[in-house]
């Protein structure tokens, strides 16, 4: 039998403190691997980085979601779709895109004892003109769900977490089953009591139904 692989991707580290410490404590207390995406400009907080080094690289991994993770873009988008006046993070050109790598590169060198070699754009948006600048500052791996040409890895994005029972999430699950990596990603602090409870049947479901293993990015990278 061929092994399966599951990958926990979270985003918006930055945001809501107690509730990434609630995610990741779930993650750990279940004997399972995830990634967290930090959002650059946060590495200012002090009590965030403090969190982050203490956390064990081997079970956790943080990958960059960007440096500045503006949000007016989606709200142009929500009404006009892609907006050439107002674009996301990585939605502009390779100059700005490298610009925003470097100030993220920056405050990782002067912040955090890890170097991610991961990235993951702001809402899963982003163009061909980012691929080169990820590739000059030292990324191996992207989260995305299209294919990405040159030397970045491509982790495929399999499901968004938004279920409240068991039975939801093994209905959307089916949908997938048969991939040999299967990602799920969560944004920690928008999810509800109800789905913070579920995510230990999740992970078991996972783990003991299904026979996945808990792998990190860099664990993916030297499996393929």
């Amino acid at each position: 039998m061929n092994k399966k692989y599951v990958i926990f991707k979270d985003d918006d580290v930055g945001k809501d403190f107690d509730s990434l410490k609630r995610w990741i404590d779930i993650v750990l207390k279940n004997n399972a691997k995830a990634a967290i995406g930090l959002i650059g400009k946060h590495m200012k907080d002090k009590d965030l980085v403090s969190y982050l080094k203490k956390l064990d690289n081997n079970k956790i991994e943080v990958f960059c979601h960007g440096y500045s993770h503006n949000h007016f873009p989606y709200i142009v988008m929500k009404f006009f779709g892609r907006n050439r006046l107002f674009p996301t993070e990585f939605d502009r050109n390779k100059r700005l895109h490298d610009l925003s790598l470097k100030k993220y590169r920056k405050a990782e060198k002067q912040f955090l004892k890890n170097k991610a070699i991961t990235f993951g754009p702001q809402g899963n948006i982003w163009n061909e003109s980012l691929i080169e600048p990820l590739e000059k500052n030292g990324f191996k791996l992207m989260f995305s769900w299209d294919k990405i040409n040159g030397d970045i890895f491509t982790i495929p994005l399999t499901d968004n977490y938004r279920q409240n029972t068991l039975d939801e999430f093994i209905n959307m699950y089916k949908k997938n089953k048969e991939k040999e990596i299967y990602t799920l990603q969560f944004h920690h602090a928008k999810l509800t009591d109800v789905q913070f409870d579920l995510m230990s049947d999740v992970i078991e479901y996972l783990k003991n139904k299904e026979k996945r293993i808990f792998i990190k990015p860099s664990e993916l990278l030297k499996i393929s």
